[in-house]
Parts: C-alpha cells; sequence; structure tokens
C-alpha cells in the first residue's frame, strides 16, 4: 500500500511541475512582445535573470540556501546555466532575428528529438520506441500547424540556421546537464546558478550595448510593463524553471522536453488565437491534434520511469 501511494504521489507532483512550466513557458511569450516594445532584447533578459537571481541571492546570503560546490558533477551545474539561459536565449534571440517565426518554430520543435540523440550519444541513454515514436508524432504536429498556416514563411539567412541549429543543440545539452548534476544538487540549487550565471552576462551585453540604469527604470514606468516583468522573472523563471530542474530529477531529459515543449506550444497557439488574435485553421487543429497524441504518447513512458 505504501508504495502504491508512493507511486501516487510522485505522478501527482509530476503532473503538478509539468503543468507549471507549460503554463509559464506558453504564456511567457506574451509578456515579452510586450516589453520588447520598449526595451531591447538583451535588456529584457538582463532584467529579468536579474530579478530572478535577486530572489535566490537573498536566501542565499540570509544562509537559508545553501550550495556545496565540493561535489562530483560541480560541472554539470555551471554547464547546466551556461547552456541556458546564456547560450540559448542569445542564439536564439538572434536565430528568430535572422530567420522566420515559422522556421525558428519549426527548429525548436526538434530540440526533444535532438536531446535524445545527444544523451545517447554522451551520456549513454537508451532510446524507447514509445518515445521516439512520441517525438515523431509531436514534431509532425509542430510541422503540421506551422507549414500549412497562410503565414508561413520560409525566409532566413544561413547565418540565422547555423544560430538556430546550436540553440537546438545548447537547449537539449541543457536538460541532460541538468539532469546530470541533479544527481548531486536539487532543483534550488541549479535555478539559482542558473540565474547568477544569466544575470552577470546579459548584464555585461546590456552595458556593452550601450544600456545603463535605464534597463531597470524602463519597467517601473508603468504598472503593465512591471507586472509583465515580474510575470517573466518570477513565475517564467524562478518557479518554472525550478520546476523543471525538479522534473528532469525524475524522468529522462528527453521525454521532459518533450512534453513540456509541446504543452507549452499548444498553450502558447491557443493563447495567441485567443489573446493576440493570431490566424488558425484546420491545419491548427490537426496539428495540435497529433502534437497532444505524442504529448499522451509520453506521458505513457512516463509512467514506467516513475514506476
Amino acid at each position: 500500500m505504501n508504495n502504491l501511494n508512493g507511486k501516487s504521489n510522485n505522478m501527482g507532483l509530476t503532473i503538478f511541475l509539468i503543468a507549471m512550466v507549460s503554463i509559464g513557458w506558453g504564456v511567457a511569450f506574451i509578456s515579452l512582445a510586450i516589453l520588447l516594445e520598449v526595451m531591447a532584447p538583451m535588456q529584457v533578459l538582463a532584467v529579468r535573470w536579474t530579478t530572478t537571481a535577486v530572489l535566490f541571492l537573498i536566501p542565499v546570503l540570509a544562509g537559508k540556501i545553501k550550495i556545496n560546490l565540493r561535489k562530483k558533477n560541480v560541472v554539470f551545474l555551471f554547464l547546466a546555466g551556461l547552456f541556458e539561459p546564456c547560450a540559448y536565449s542569445i542564439l536564439e534571440a538572434y536565430g528568430i532575428k535572422m530567420t522566420s517565426a515559422s522556421i525558428s518554430a519549426i527548429f525548436v520543435a526538434t530540440i526533444p528529438s535532438m536531446t535524445l540523440v545527444l544523451g545517447i550519444i554522451f551520456f549513454k541513454h537508451r532510446a524507447n520506441l514509445k518515445l521516439v515514436v512520441s517525438l515523431v508524432l509531436t514534431f509532425l504536429g509542430v510541422v503540421i500547424a506551422t507549414f500549412f498556416s497562410p503565414v508561413f514563411s520560409a525566409s532566413g539567412t544561413r547565418t540565422g540556421m547555423i544560430c538556430m541549429t546550436f540553440g537546438v543543440i545548447a537547449a537539449s545539452m541543457y536538460s541532460l546537464s541538468s539532469k546530470k548534476a541533479s544527481s548531486d544538487f536539487d532543483a534550488v540549487s541549479v535555478t539559482a546558478i542558473m540565474a547568477f550565471e544569466g544575470a552577470i552576462l546579459f548584464n555585461i551585453i546590456s552595458l556593452c550595448q550601450g544600456h545603463g540604469l535605464d534597463t531597470f527604470i524602463i519597467p517601473f514606468t508603468s504598472v503593465k510593463l512591471l507586472i509583465n516583468l515580474l510575470f517573466l522573472g518570477v513565475f517564467c523563471a524562478f518557479a518554472s524553471y525550478f520546476c523543471f530542474n525538479r522534473l528532469l530529477s525524475y524522468v529522462d531529459a528527453a521525454l521532459a522536453n518533450n512534453i513540456v515543449g509541446s504543452l507549452s506550444t499548444i498553450i502558447g497557439v491557443v493563447c495567441g488565437i485567443m489573446i493576440m488574435g493570431d490566424i488558425w485553421g484546420w491545419y491548427t487543429v490537426v496539428g495540435l491534434g497529433i502534437t497532444l497524441i505524442g504529448v499522451w504518447l509520453s506521458t505513457m513512458r512516463m509512467k514506467d520511469d516513475l514506476n
């Protein structure tokens, strides 16, 4: 009976973690769009991750959070932060700028598959038929929803394609590094180091681009901007990344990326249609339907991991 209760609790916690991350990342683009109307991309990244870093710095200085760096997998702890948010955010920003939103969406949809491949190559992970089929289905769903859209555009420079490719690799390596680090460090430690690395790097880049204190003053010029900043810094970064790092300690990295990435895409598309007035049609319904089937298969595999 205790064993059954333990499995049930693990499944319940896992579903909660998935929901938190999917909602946070799925809705984040709305807040990003609002802030990008008045701020440069690096300013948004700097103020977003500084907010998150401060939330971790206070309990660290108070001794409530203790990060012991004398552990075996400390290298992977720092690699997780270097890959994301540092490398991925920059590569994604310039990749999207030099390609179309359509092409970028397809690239991002390959992250779970890349995670599986890199996991097999560098971490000796094993492929599972159920997982592979779910990865194929979710990717196919995104391609259908994107390719058949009347606003689909295949434009983009070679440099943009290269940026998106390395961005996919960075996002995949972040998940694998966080998974490896989780054997020695809890999700709080991993997320805190990510926040500190992101805050330092993005503030340096922002300063080099000529931005000063205005980066931190602009969000306070209106309640709307402040609310969206807090949503990105507190919910999307602080809470969502903590939940995702915790999720990676339970399930396979490719599986976690597939479920969370797919659900985030679905939530993002629905929010875009309902809030932003995005165009949709049969391709949206069919594409998201196939993606949901892929997510369902992934959850079946997830149950195997938790049992």
